[in-house]
């Protein structure tokens, strides 16, 4: 028979408005009915939780609906609750949603929608629908088998294995699976699960490269900067960088900027790095930040220096993580009368509400280091 959460008794909540105080102790009670088989009253309760959209209740009353306790049984009612709930990332309904899609009661079969659900439930702890990806793996779901790798190189869902995670890795690796191919790459160069070796990583970067994997365009391009696992060739390196950075990698963008700042290979161009500086900057990256309010601080060929910019650049730096930036303010402030530094800040404030405001950015450093899957 397969496999269904049965409802437990949820542990003491501790809530801050009297609302969900109130809602927590209502549903509660409606757990006490449902313990006792008053199926009638836990329903009545569970309903106007779940309607007011309280992802617990909306799995309860799914459960009734899929097991016909105090309600017509109705896989298709059940079903539509447990989306609810699962969406608002309950992992008991997003593993019985997995189940439904996989059984096709209630939704149409549908292999893929499973697994998605079962690996959003997977990702926070839950062992049964852990035991589902393994399944799915096993039986050559190739992208079941990359998820596994991926939960056995970070662990947590299942104890960290790199072993394990190499294996699973290269099998779909193996069958063209594009970011695993990459992940491959990776677990190479960093030594998880195998040898470290440059140039196997080279191996697995290039073809995943040439279908336009970015992180793998990246990590490519910065062994061809290093000379690691084939010979280092700047100009080549250089066209790689642009590549993951015209297609909106922020550490590919930082080091065409680093690159251009540091002069390698050819005299520096501080204005070209400016450019690239910025455009990581407004992605999110403290590094550029704090990068450019080097450059504009000292100036140099194309680049007009420009104190408050540069104050106000390794203002938003410094907000956003880059462990330099109070130093360098500090440094900065010496020179800058009271209201400059108010003006600098202000400016560093806009820019440090621009990236908040992008959809994804992560507000701490971004660095171009090797990147992971």
């Amino acid at each position: 028979m397969t496999k269904l959460y049965l409802w437990r008794v949820a542990g003491a909540l501790l809530l801050a408005s009297a609302l969900m105080t109130a809602r927590a102790d209502d549903f509660a009670a409606a757990v006490v009915a449902y313990r006792a088989q008053d199926y009638a009253a836990a329903l009545q309760v569970f309903q106007r939780l779940a309607e007011a959209g309280e992802a617990r209740s909306q799995f309860a009353l799914g459960l009734l609906y899929d097991n016909g306790e105090g309600v017509a049984q109705n896989d298709a009612t059940a079903a539509g609750w447990y989306e609810k709930s699962a969406s608002q990332g309950y992992a008991k309904a997003q593993y019985n949603l997995g189940v439904m899609h996989l059984t096709g009661r209630g939704v149409a079969r549908n292999d893929a929608r499973a697994r998605r659900w079962f690996e959003q439930a997977a990702a926070q702890g839950n062992s049964d629908a852990v035991a589902r990806i393994i399944q799915f793996a096993e039986g050559g779901d190739v992208e079941a088998q990359y998820r596994l790798a991926l939960m056995y190189l970070r662990g947590g869902a299942v104890p960290r294995d790199q072993t394990l995670s190499y294996r699973w890795m290269q099998r779909a690796a193996a069958r063209g699976h594009l970011n695993a191919m990459f992940g491959m790459g990776l677990l190479t160069e960093t030594g998880q699960g195998t040898d470290r070796s440059y140039a196997g990583a080279v191996n697995w970067y290039v073809p995943a490269a040439q279908q336009g994997q970015v992180q793998a365009t990246y990590n490519l391009a910065r062994l061809v900067r290093l000379g690691q696992g084939q010979p280092q060739d700047l100009a080549r390196a250089t066209q790689l960088f642009e590549k993951a950075a015209a297609a909106g990698f922020v550490p590919a963008q930082l080091s065409l900027g680093m690159l251009f700042d540091a002069g390698e290979g050819w005299p520096r161009k501080p204005a070209s790095a400016v450019v690239w500086y910025k455009l990581a900057a407004s992605n999110g990256s403290a590094d550029a930040q704090v990068n450019l309010g080097y450059l504009y601080a000292a100036g140099g060929v194309g680049v007009a220096r420009d104190p408050i910019e540069a104050y106000a650049r390794t203002y938003a730096g410094e907000r956003l993580g880059h462990p330099l930036g109070a130093t360098n303010l500090a440094l900065m402030g010496h020179s800058l009368a009271a209201s400059e530094v108010a003006l600098a800040r202000a400016r560093g404030q806009s820019y440090l509400n621009r990236a908040r405001s992008l959809p994804s950015v992560n507000l701490t450093r971004v660095e171009a280091d090797p990147a992971t899957p």
